[in-house]
């Protein structure tokens, strides 16, 4: 993929932020393209910002509460 076509405003905030680079150096090649392409429209520093930061979001963890934290040693004893 030639990079040398990436809006410049977007490989700098790329590269300003770690867990995004990092986001974006494992995507596909079609993957990169598309969010180039999303990224050549937009203008100002926070919709760059904003696009960045959403390689960045981290997967929501599933909410696992337990009501007693004796719940969790519940089941067959060994001996």
């Amino acid at each position: 993929m030639d990079y040398n076509n990436m809006p410049l405003n977007l490989g700098l905030a790329i590269t300003s932020n770690r867990l995004a680079m990092d986001r974006f150096v494992d995507m596909t090649d079609d993957e990169k393209k598309e969010f180039i392409e999303r990224g050549r429209g937009m203008m100002s520093r926070e919709e760059i910002d904003d696009l960045v930061n959403s390689l960045a979001k981290e997967e929501e963890m599933p909410d696992v509460h337990l009501e007693n934290v004796k719940d969790l040693f519940k089941g067959p004893s060994i001996g």
